[in-house]
């Protein structure tokens, strides 16, 4: 076995879907000796801003010395960029030797009349494989979806839960209002265990939340917005205070980052409460070294080309804003593909209205939109727009509509970034 053919094995469990609950992968992680026992772990859930979180808090713990696991989804490029030990991808080799093991322990599952695991199932049990037979001093956990009945949820007993955003998306599955997403994502909360919540969730989210809390006599901590102050531009990024915490920098762009961090900050001191030696220095300089592929990341100065992976009407939202600050009274053309179970028209409404112009665009993946459909959607909020047959048409048309000084904004979906990113390589001879 290669490692291609380890990707592709885990890869066709998706032929089992996505089915929630969490007796599939007990069962799995059993078979395995469960490896998700006795880890310290930060379990992260939300709409938006997660793997922003997730790399900020592995920022902080890595800045005080501590060898630090990360879970994410999905990836941008590489398969492996999904679980990380100090930022560094699990190595091949590794991920061959763990497929080997499940494929004995899934037919162990299936000869017994147990479910195959999916494809996320497997992700996860891999990710406990290698965080504790490295024995990670602490592990960042994102969930994948929803929170409650997510296999990451199968953890007991996390030293800190952290929510971020509350907004609309995958309502199919976990509901078609705010209080009802929020009862998913709550159920990561853990008996006894504190939470950490975003600072200004909808009122009907944080009330399910609280009153989470309350069953669970979970301590919710609520991050402080109100405490920042002087926020400031400073080289692509921001400088700010926050409450005693004075002269942090970032450098993700876009001020909802400024309120990431701050989450972050608030799980940070929650650690340190649980007994990890976190200095005020940690938190400083661990915020300022984080960086997060895919979220506002220019990958071109000359000619500007930004890739965001907006994929919900919230996120393109604060995309927006972010653009229209950071770059005021710049000519803005967006290339947009998305998948067809994203509510794409309010996306658009969200995003497109001011544009320059936009190019449609379906990214390679089974699940997503037809370029011509979108471009339907896209004409109701701009006249300039047009649908590339590929992306690299899709991104010559872009450049050549934003002129020498224009910028290029790819959004919608994660799942083209990767394609992006190997064009301007191509083009112009690396991400820059």
């Amino acid at each position: 076995m290669n490692y291609n053919d380890a990707v592709e094995f885990i890869n066709s469990a998706a032929i089992f879907g996505s089915k929630l609950g969490l007796e599939n992968i007990r069962n799995l992680l059993g078979l395995l000796g469960d490896p998700q026992k006795n880890m310290k772990i930060v379990h992260v859930a939300g709409t938006n801003g997660k793997g922003s979180v997730c790399a900020y808090i592995t920022g902080i713990l890595m800045a005080a010395g501590y060898h630090t696991g990360l879970f994410t989804s999905p990836y941008i490029e590489k398969f492996t960029e999904r679980i990380q030990i100090d930022l560094k991808n699990i190595p091949d080799g590794n991920l061959i030797d763990y497929v080997r093991l499940l494929k004995e322990k899934i037919k162990v599952m299936t000869d017994g009349g147990m479910n195959h695991p999916t494809f996320f199932e497997l992700n996860t049990a891999i990710a406990f494989m290698y965080f504790k037979d490295a024995g990670c001093d602490a592990v960042v956990l994102e969930t994948g979806l929803g929170g409650r009945l997510d296999s990451t949820n199968v953890i007991e007993d996390p030293v800190v839960s952290v929510i971020t955003t509350i907004g609309f998306d995958h309502m199919a599955i976990l509901g078609d209002t705010l209080g009802k997403i929020a009862y998913e994502k709550a159920g990561i909360i853990k008996n006894g265990r504190p939470v950490v919540i975003y600072g200004d969730l909808p009122e009907e989210a944080e009330n399910v939340i609280r009153q989470t809390g309350t069953e669970r006599n979970s301590k919710v901590v609520k991050a402080d917005f109100s405490s920042i102050s002087e926020a400031v531009p400073f080289e692509r990024g921001y400088k700010f205070n926050y409450g005693k915490y004075e002269g942090l920098l970032i450098r993700m762009l876009g001020r909802h980052q400024i309120n990431n961090a701050c989450v972050a900050v608030e799980a940070a001191k929650i650690l340190v409460e649980n007994g990890f030696d976190i200095s005020t220095d940690d938190i400083r300089r661990g915020l300022a070294d984080t960086k997060w592929p895919g979220r506002i990341e220019i990958i071109s100065e000359s000619p500007m080309i930004i890739c965001d992976a907006t994929h919900n009407p919230e996120g393109a939202g604060v995309l927006r804003k972010a653009l229209d600050e950071i770059f005021p009274g710049r000519r803005i053309i967006f290339v947009m593909g998305v998948m067809k179970d994203k509510d794409y028209e309010k996306m658009a409404a969200a995003i497109v209205p001011g544009a320059a112009g936009v190019v449609t665009v379906r990214p390679n993946w089974h699940r997503a939109l037809d370029a011509e459909v979108l471009l339907e959607t896209v004409r109701r909020h701009c006249i300039n727009v047009s649908a590339g047959d590929t992306i690299e048409k899709a991104m010559e048309k872009a450049l050549e509509m934003a002129g020498e000084n224009g910028i290029v904004c790819t959004t919608g979906s994660l799942y083209y970034i990767a394609d992006v990113k190997r064009y301007v390589r191509e083009r112009f001879g690396g991400i820059q």
